[in-house]
């Protein structure tokens, strides 16, 4: 993309990361496909999320990575997504919002994005959990995700908390 301009800077420390810190090339990946999602729906004068839900994958689907999608409810989740959010209603609204403003735009996406986490290497896709069970019912769970946001200790907590048949509220984790 010749309006692309694309920097990395290593850096050094002494401090462990407590985050996510690199995407092995998801992030890089997905703006070239939505890139390319936006340049086929110009070319063929459709909207883009039009492009996006003809271009889904269909149960039984097999992806680049050989992994083929059961039980696939995407496309019926996008069609009440967008009835419920009213897209069709909110666009209308962006489009007049736009002809009537010279030099503030606004804009309105719809995107479904599938970041295949895992290894080609199948002994590489396990993860492990420590857990502890205390005489007084209380739990303590030590694993090894990364919690960034995405409500992974909670998660964790929950399936703990009813694998175990107790309370999340008797359910802790340990950060690593």
């Amino acid at each position: 993309f010749k309006s692309t301009e694309v920097t990395g800077r290593l850096v050094k420390s002494n401090i462990a990361s407590h985050t996510a810190f690199r995407g092995f090339g998801g992030p890089q990946g997905m703006m070239l496909g939505e890139s390319l999602m936006d340049k086929i729906a110009t070319t063929l004068n459709l909207p883009a999320d039009v492009v996006r839900q003809r271009n889904l994958y269909k149960s039984g689907s097999v992806t680049h990575y050989l992994q083929r999608v059961d039980h696939w409810y995407v496309p019926e989740m996008w069609t009440k997504l967008m009835a419920s959010a009213e897209v069709p209603a909110r666009r209308a609204q962006v489009e007049a919002f736009n002809a009537a403003n010279r030099h503030r735009k606004r804009g309105l996406c719809v995107m479904p994005t599938k970041y295949g986490i895992n290894f080609t290497a199948k002994f590489l896709n396990q993860a492990g959990a420590l857990v502890h069970i205390y005489t007084d019912g209380s739990v303590l769970i030590t694993h090894g995700g990364v919690e960034m946001g995405q409500g992974l200790h909670i998660k964790i907590i929950q399936i703990a908390a009813h694998e175990l048949g107790t309370t999340v509220a008797n359910c802790h984790i340990n950060e690593t």
